[in-house]
């Protein structure tokens, strides 16, 4: 099975516009999106929303997050220095991981002006990739991994979905079910 790269188009763009939100440097990541066309504009807050939502659940032991987790995901991207500044509300986190995350309400019905609802769709993503990574990793790493499923979720087939909740669920084994010698190795 071929899995094809994210667009860099839309890539590059997205992790700058993150960048700059985590730095609070708006300016530059609005003049960075306004030289974007509307597809990848639409592109990139898909991203947000799908970033923001696939950490959700990773981080709720994958299962969908309950109104608990999504308040304390909320706080947590409140705690930088860099948060506080913005003025992020553990509120604002919480509406947008619930209703654009995870129930794929649009953006504009959940926050106004348009302006603020992409900014913030930024910060907040930001501030999760943060809040939610392994101690060794930065930010930027914890992105690849998460972009790296994503263009696999592209290409899988969804009536592997119960197999893999079942394979959630089940304890880590050091080797695998019982299989033939090779018949795990995938080939291109």
């Amino acid at each position: 099975m071929r899995i094809p790269p994210m667009d860099p188009r839309v890539e590059k763009p997205f992790r700058k516009a993150l960048g700059h939100a985590l730095r609070n440097e708006h300016e530059q990541m609005r003049e960075g999106l306004l030289r974007l066309t509307d597809e990848q504009i639409e592109a990139c807050l898909g991203l947000c929303a799908y970033v923001s939502g696939y950490i959700a659940i990773y981080v709720c032991g994958m299962q969908w997050p309950d109104e608990d987790n999504l308040r304390g995901i909320g706080e947590a991207t409140t705690t930088s220095n860099n948060a506080r500044a913005f003025g992020l509300k553990a509120e604002d986190s919480y509406a947008y991981v619930k209703r654009v995350a995870l129930r794929k309400e649009p953006l504009n019905t959940v926050f106004s002006p348009p302006d603020y609802a992409a900014t913030l769709s930024f910060v907040i993503t930001g501030h999760i990739l943060v809040s939610f990574c392994k101690p060794e990793e930065e930010w930027w790493e914890h992105l690849t991994r998460v972009e790296e499923a994503w263009e696999f979720a592209q290409v899988v087939d969804l009536d592997l979905l119960p197999v893999l909740m079942l394979r959630s669920r089940q304890p880590a084994a050091p080797s695998g079910p019982p299989s033939s010698p090779g018949a795990n190795t995938v080939t291109s």
